[in-house]
């Protein structure tokens, strides 16, 4: 099995060529390819490749012949696609079509990273939408991310390349960026702890609810996906999540039960979300059903981890 993982430098990226490296039959070879040159991973080579340049992102493929792809390469974060629209489209969508273009006259099957965030103003209907919910897209992440699916359906289909959707809730785990609310709470905390910041916590909106599981279950996940990839169906679209929807201030109380330190809470305008409050999870039953996978991680231990990984970066 050749395994290559574009993307490979952002959060999940790495912790995914860390599991395949420790995972994958002996024999296999796995290649990540991102924008900037990253630290190295022993028994993983990185190539640094432009997805906006074709030409060099054709020549990266066709070199390396992969038999699987997990294409992870794009914003990752809601905040950060709503702040940069313009990069996001053309990050998301010119990468993705360059690297459709670039498969197309390979044998390789594509694993597309999408998200729940397609479903939008389907969570007003249902808040754990499967897969038979028409996504109604209510922000440009999800707008983009609903557009590469399409792009990925029209030119893959027509190669004959087989590819696939995984659609993930919230992943979370040690060492995320603060954009996202979870490390963002517990990055606070810690400094707070610390006397580096007055005791009085950021939040958005603590009422919207969310489907966290842990980023090592979103691996085990990719694994199962590697493992029974000649099973699964071509354009199968599959959401990956814990099936259970848990209020922000749910979040916010279990890291306050895990410190000593006093805080308060501050709403911040520029934290809370125009799409409101609302709860937004996923039915995962399909992909279960279709691998055997399901998270075995309780969320109490992710944020216990995630807690102290914020109070290891601070020294």
């Amino acid at each position: 099995m050749r395994v290559l993982v574009t993307g490979a430098g952002d959060y999940l990226g790495r912790r995914l060529l860390e599991a395949l490296r420790r995972d994958l039959p002996a024999g296999s070879r796995i290649l990540g390819i991102d924008r900037t040159p990253q630290p190295s991973l022993d028994g993983v080579p990185f190539l640094v490749v432009d997805p906006f340049d074709a030409d060099s992102l054709a020549e990266a493929v066709a070199a390396f012949d992969p038999t699987l792809v997990f294409h992870l390469a794009a914003l990752a974060s809601v905040a950060q696609s709503s702040e940069t629209p313009s990069y996001a489209w053309r990050a998301d969508l010119l990468g993705t079509l360059n690297l459709a273009e670039a498969l197309a006259t390979t044998r390789a099957t594509l694993v597309f990273l999408s998200a729940t965030v397609v479903y939008g103003e389907a969570f007003e209907d249902r808040t754990r939408p499967d897969e038979s919910v028409t996504p109604r897209p209510d922000t440009i992440s999800g707008r983009t991310k609903t557009a590469c699916e399409y792009i990925l359906r029209d030119v893959l289909a027509n190669a004959g390349v087989k590819h696939l959707v995984l659609r993930p809730s919230n992943y979370i785990g040690p060492g995320q960026a603060e954009t996202f609310v979870v490390a963002s709470f517990a990055g606070q905390i810690a400094r707070i702890e610390r006397g580096l910041a007055p005791p009085s916590l950021a939040v958005g909106d603590l009422s919207a609810g969310r489907d966290f599981f842990d980023v090592a279950d979103f691996t085990a996940a990719c694994l199962r996906v590697a493992e029974r990839i000649d099973d699964l169906p071509d354009g199968a679209i599959f959401n990956v999540g814990s099936g259970t929807v848990t209020s922000v201030s749910g979040i916010l109380d279990a890291l306050r039960g895990l410190t000593d330190a006093a805080f308060t809470v501050e709403v911040v305008p520029d934290r809370v979300r125009e799409a409101g409050i609302r709860a937004e999870g996923c039915d995962p039953a399909a992909f279960t059903a279709a691998t055997g996978w399901s998270p075995v991680i309780p969320l109490a231990q992710s944020l216990s981890a995630i807690l102290a990984d914020a109070r290891s970066r601070l020294g």
